[in-house]
């Protein structure tokens, strides 16, 4: 048995990069958004407001990095399977503080898990996904 594990964890220096990489893609597109980056736990690790961001895109950029980070899985993933089925959705979306099924928050995985995660908000719901995925895509891990 082992007593100790040792699990990936996204540094401040590859949070900055995946911070980096979201914001290149939205000015790419044309807009402008918060980026939540954090660490396994949801935790925050860094963060930026772009100009002209909507003010409550603040909250819902963190939330959606938690979110993804303890699901393990883009929030567009669980809006879908919550939006399938409406207890799962009422059972547990409503009774988990934070938790958020809307599209933009990814996770950073390495060998199958969870490093940290990453939300985006302020675009449009396929937009701040896009920004998201991007920006781990662009990731070296």
């Amino acid at each position: 048995m082992t007593a100790i594990t040792m699990r990936p964890r996204l540094s401040l220096e590859g949070a900055r990069s995946l911070l980096d990489a979201a914001r290149r893609h939205a000015e790419s597109l044309g807009v402008a958004v918060v980026i939540h980056v954090s660490d396994p736990a949801g935790d925050p690790l860094t963060m930026e407001r772009m100009d002209g961001s909507p003010t409550f895109s603040l909250t819902v950029a963190a939330k959606k990095a938690w979110t993804a980070a303890a699901a393990g899985a883009p929030t567009t993933e669980l809006a879908t399977d919550f939006n399938a089925d409406p207890a799962l959705l009422h059972g547990v979306a409503g009774n988990v503080e934070g938790l958020i099924t809307v599209g933009g928050g990814v996770p950073v995985l390495v060998g199958g898990e969870v490093a940290g995660a990453i939300g985006v908000s302020g675009a449009t719901e396929a937009q701040d996904h896009e920004i998201a995925a991007a920006a781990v895509a662009a990731l070296d891990v």
